[in-house]
């Protein structure tokens, strides 16, 4: 519902998510307040029901932070688990490369341009956006993993040593390691999750309205700085939440030196 709902405005970026989510909790709590004031000129409040109404909404509102702290943390784990995935992918594709130039021959210089070839789109899929050529990227990846394996397998068949059998090894690690990194992208907060949030922000929001609209006070100042922040903190946990949107992407730095280090010429011993 989340996705559906606010996906045109989280692709057209961030800041423009941030100004349409304010807008709809401003209207949420302009309603509470003009609910709350309609309310007061028609009945005679009495203390012991103010103090009711600002107990229940005191309690929607903790109850809301609690949800949006646990939220947060969800979706903090995951950008985090997916920054590890890339530096263990990065440290797999490594000891692969190496391991192919320790077979040598035809054979061991052909799995290593495969390997730096495989590395080269694990990094594109990497950094790529959600518009970009994702399926392309991972059927140009499977067909770089199948040519690997039938060479290593063939070079292993004919010479079983402990190097061809640690090359299998490596070669196995690598493509776990991408298989773990493509679903530490895809996997995100559950949407559930998130679209009660959002609900209860502007059902716990709209009951501050109705509150302040009891006493006949916007507090206009307060009220938009609260707003703010809890955009704010809305806003962090989608960024965190969409990997190929908004301004916190996937850091592919290990993938960028790894093929730096495959594709550079060894330097010379003095």
């Amino acid at each position: 519902m989340l996705d559906s709902l606010f996906l045109p405005a989280i692709e057209a970026g961030m800041a423009v998510f941030g100004v349409f989510l304010f807008l709809v909790l401003s209207a949420a709590c302009e309603v509470g307040f003009r609910a709350g004031r309609w309310r007061r000129g028609n009945s005679a409040e009495t203390e012991e029901e103010m103090a009711a109404v600002s107990t229940l909404t005191g309690g929607m509102l903790a109850l809301l932070a609690f949800m949006l702290g646990l939220t947060v943390s969800f979706a903090q784990s995951r950008f985090e688990a997916r920054r590890e995935l890339v530096a263990v992918e990065a440290n797999a594709i490594d000891t692969a490369w190496l391991r192919a130039r320790m077979v040598g021959g035809g054979d061991g210089e052909a799995m290593a341009g495969l390997i730096v070839d495989y590395a080269k789109d694990r990094l594109a899929f990497t950094v790529a956006d959600l518009r970009g050529p994702l399926e392309a990227l991972i059927a140009r990846s499977d067909a770089d993993k199948r040519q690997l394996w039938t060479i290593a397998t063939g070079v292993a068949r004919r010479s079983p040593t402990p190097v061809t059998a640690t090359l299998i090894t490596a070669l196995n690690a690598m493509f776990d390691a991408s298989v773990s990194q493509r679903f530490a992208i895809v996997g995100r907060v559950p949407p559930g999750i998130l679209t009660l949030l959002v609900v209860g922000s502007v059902l716990a929001i709209g009951a501050m309205g109705y509150q302040l609209g009891l006493g006949r006070q916007r507090q206009t100042v307060l009220s938009s700085l609260l707003l703010a922040m809890w955009v704010g903190g809305m806003v962090i946990t989608v960024d965190l939440n969409r990997p190929r949107l908004g301004s916190l992407r996937i850091d592919a730095s290990p993938l960028t030196w790894t093929i730096k280090e495959m594709t550079s010429e060894p330097a010379a011993i003095p």
